[in-house]
C-alpha cells in the first residue's frame, strides 16, 4: 500500500480490502501460503522456485544488500540491507536518488552511527522515500530534517528503546499511513502525531499515565489503534468517537489499566466495519463496563492474562454479531 501498488478502492471499500483481495488471489493460485497467524496479524512464505522468479523479474528495483555488495543499479527502489558483518552504511548507496523502500532487519553488529547515517541519508538522498523499517535501532532521537520526507507512507521504529521524543517536524510527514512506535520510550502521545491527519494504522507505547485527549477531527482515517506496554497507563481518552473509522482496538500488557471510557460505546456507529476489542496482560482491570454488550458491531473479544476479571458483564448475549471470543 505505501508504495502504491494496489488499484483504487471501489466504493465503499477501503485500501486494506483491496491489499486482502490481492492476497486472496495469490494464496487461491498457490504463490505464496498462510505461515503463522497472530489472531490480528499474519505471515506468508512463498516457494523457493517463486522466490527466485520474483527475485529474477525485479533484479533492477530490489536489492538485497551486504557487506559484500559493491555495486547497485542506479534505478533500484527498494532496498533490504540484512547482513550482520554490515557495520556501516555502503558508500555506493550514495549514488542512488529514486529509492522508495527501506528494510533494514535486525542485527546485534548494528551501532548508533550505523542507524543515524542511515537516517541521514534517507533524509537528504532518498527524496521520494515511501517506506522505511528500522525496527530495534539505536537512535537517541530523529534528525529534525525528517520532516523533509514529504512521500513516507510507512514508518516503523518498533523496539527502537532509546527514543524518547519526536522532533517538531514529524507533523510535516502528511502523507504518513501506518506508524510503529511500539516498545520505544516516548513519555508522552507527540502532539505533531495528532496532526498526521492520513494516519490509518498505529502502535505506540508511551510512560505516562494518560493519554493526550483525542480532538474532533483527529485521526479521522485511523482504522487500527494498538497500545503495548503503556504500564503506567490508566484510562482511555474520553475523546474515542472521534475515531470515526476504527476498526481495530487492541490494548496490550497495559498493567496499570484500570477502567475503559464510557464513550467508547458510541462506536456501536460503525456498524459497516469489523470493531475488535483486544485486551492482555491488564492485571488491575476487575470488571468490563456494563455498557459493553452496547458494541452491537463487535465481532472479536478477546481478554488475555487479565487475571483480576472474574466475569463478563450481563447481557453479553446481546452481541449478535459476536463471531470470536476468547
Amino acid at each position: 500500500m505505501a508504495n502504491g501498488l494496489l488499484e483504487h478502492p471501489k466504493q465503499n471499500q477501503e485500501w486494506e480490502d483491496v491489499g486482502k483481495r490481492y492476497l486472496n488471489e495469490l494464496l487461491s493460485r498457490c504463490l505464496i501460503q498462510k505461515e503463522e497467524d497472530f489472531h490480528l496479524k499474519f505471515t506468508f512464505k512463498m516457494h523457493d522456485l517463486v522466490h527466485d522468479l520474483a527475485l529474477d523479474v525485479s533484479q533492477r528495483e530490489c536489492k538485497i544488500m551486504n557487506s559484500k555488495t559493491k555495486t547497485v543499479d542506479e534505478n533500484v527502489r527498494h532496498l533490504f540491507l540484512c547482513d550482520e558483518k554490515l557495520v556501516e552504511v555502503p558508500r555506493v548507496l550514495e549514488k542512488l536518488e529514486k529509492v522508495q523502500t527501506v528494510i533494514v532487519q535486525d542485527s546485534s553488529l548494528r551501532s548508533k552511527i550505523f542507524d543515524k547515517s542511515l537516517i541521514n541519508l534517507c533524509v537528504s538522498n532518498f527524496k521520494y522515500l515511501r517506506a522505511l523499517e528500522l525496527r530495534d535501532s539505536l537512535l537517541t532521537a530523529l534528525p529534525n530534517s525528517v520532516g523533509n520526507l514529504k512521500h513516507l507512507r510507512e514508518l516503523d521504529l518498533a523496539r527502537s528503546e532509546d527514543i524518547r521524543e519526536l522532533p517538531r517536524s514529524f507533523y510535516k510527514l502528511y502523507c504518513l499511513q501506518s506508524l510503529n512506535l511500539g516498545a520505544t520510550s516516548l513519555k508522552q502521545l507527540p502532539d505533531s502525531v495528532l496532526r498526521l491527519i492520513e494516519l490509518r494504522h498505529l502502535v505506540i507505547t508511551i510512560e505516562a499515565k494518560h493519554l493526550k485527549e483525542i480532538r474532533a477531527g483527529c485521526w479521522t482515517s485511523l482504522q487500527y489503534l494498538e497500545l503495548y506496554n503503556c504500564f503506567e497507563l490508566e484510562c482511555l481518552p474520553e475523546g474515542m468517537p472521534y475515531l470515526k473509522s476504527l476498526g481495530t482496538l487492541f490494548v496490550s500488557y497495559c498493567h496499570g489499566l484500570v477502567s475503559l471510557p464510557r464513550s467508547l460505546k458510541f462506536l456501536t456507529k460503525l456498524e459497516h466495519l469489523e470493531i475488535q476489542l483486544r485486551i492482555r496482560g491488564c492485571p488491575n482491570l476487575s470488571v468490563l463496563p456494563a455498557w459493553l454488550p452496547n458494541l452491537t458491531s463487535l465481532q472479536k473479544l478477546e481478554i488475555v492474562n487479565c487475571i483480576n476479571l472474574w466475569a463478563l458483564p450481563e447481557g453479553i448475549d446481546r452481541l449478535t454479531n459476536l463471531r470470536e471470543l476468547r
